[in-house]
């Protein structure tokens, strides 16, 4: 909610300087990877390996103005593969 209300009012706010990357932290991101907006947000706790198709689907979903989606998209099930 507090990352929706920032972008609302980002909207609204025309005299700012836009932030940068630091050329440190982008060499992270290309060695490692990562996206560096969800950083300290989101964590990762898998990876998809069979049915990207899903991915796709939850990919195309209908959003709001501020890129969320309309209805909740939820995973109702998982598998662990070692």
């Amino acid at each position: 909610m507090i990352n929706d209300s920032i972008r609302s009012l980002a909207k609204k706010y025309e005299n700012f300087d836009k932030y940068a990357i630091p050329e440190p932290h982008r060499e992270v991101y290309k060695s490692i990877g990562g996206t560096p907006h969800l950083d300290q947000n989101y964590t990762v706790y898998g990876e998809v390996v069979k049915g990207l198709g899903i991915v796709d689907s939850i990919a195309a979903e209908e959003t709001d103005k501020l890129d969320r989606p309309v209805m909740d998209v939820r995973i109702l099930s998982v598998r662990v593969v070692e």
